[in-house]
């Protein structure tokens, strides 16, 4: 499976959910020219939930490597590895890491207290009970961990500071990944029928981004009850709420073209 593909089928999956109608702007996809990979994301809003805005992050990447490989099948690329041998060797399984990143933000320019840690500390771990059990999954192997293959992070908490240096709560966030297992190019007619699409996993991931995505809208809306939000002042310039994050591009250190 090319990249092309892998792509089209997570939209349709996406699609079929209801979270490709709910994106803001189109899928972002670039390429790093220094590395030659590719990443693919889409950015989208979830339900009200007053005073916050819930967005989600959807987002995979493709390497060189992973390109090398699609364009060839799976017995040529251990002849041209190994040679040819009597002996028939086999190929690891491929897969690809898809990212979902759920935000929380409050208005810019309003503030309000962080949560007691007492309160807060038992809504974090229901709604990481809730997601752990859809991200969370670890492949073993004669009683040995061989592969993690899904796992989500804390709660985390983004606080910004006044002149006085009194803290405020400006949003949360939480984050996870499920690796997907993508079909391997054969030659072997037999082989190829059995590997030929990754739309049924591809499905079942984008199912659980739904659930995700519902939980977690939900579960900022019974945290916003708690809240003491003051809105921003009626001068203060209205930006939107952030969706766009630095800290993942140009990783490779190179210039990037976006499509």
């Amino acid at each position: 499976m090319r990249y092309d593909e892998f792509r089209d089928q997570l939209q349709i999956a996406l699609q079929n959910v209801g979270l490709l109608g709910q994106c803001i702007g189109n899928p972002i996809e670039t390429v790093d020219l220094y590395g030659m990979g590719r990443r693919w994301k889409i950015y989208i809003l979830g339900t009200s939930t007053e005073p916050f805005h819930v967005t989600a992050k959807i987002a995979f990447n493709w390497s060189p490597f992973d390109t090398a490989r699609s364009y060839t099948c799976e017995e040529d690329l251990l002849t041209e590895m190994l040679g040819r041998t009597k002996s028939t060797s086999k190929t690891e399984p491929r897969f690809t890491r898809v990212d979902l990143k759920l935000h929380a933000y409050l208005p810019y320019g309003s503030t309000t207290a962080i949560p007691k840690a007492q309160s807060f500390g038992s809504w974090a771990g229901t709604i990481n009970q809730k997601l752990d059990k859809m991200f969370t999954e670890s492949k073993w192997r004669r009683g040995r961990l061989v592969a993690i293959l899904g796992a989500l992070e804390e709660v985390n908490i983004e606080a910004k500071s006044n002149a006085a240096g009194l803290m405020s709560l400006k949003g949360i966030s939480v984050a996870g990944f499920r690796l997907v297992r993508v079909p391997r190019v054969w030659d072997d007619p037999d082989l190829r029928n059995a590997e030929k699409s990754a739309a049924s996993e591809l499905s079942r991931l984008a199912q659980m981004f739904r659930y995700s995505l519902d939980e977690w809208s939900a579960s900022i809306a019974e945290l916003a009850k708690g809240i003491r939000y003051t809105p921003p002042p009626p001068d203060a310039e209205r930006i939107a709420p952030p969706v766009e994050d630095q800290e993942d591009e140009n990783n490779g250190g190179g210039s990037e073209t976006i499509h």
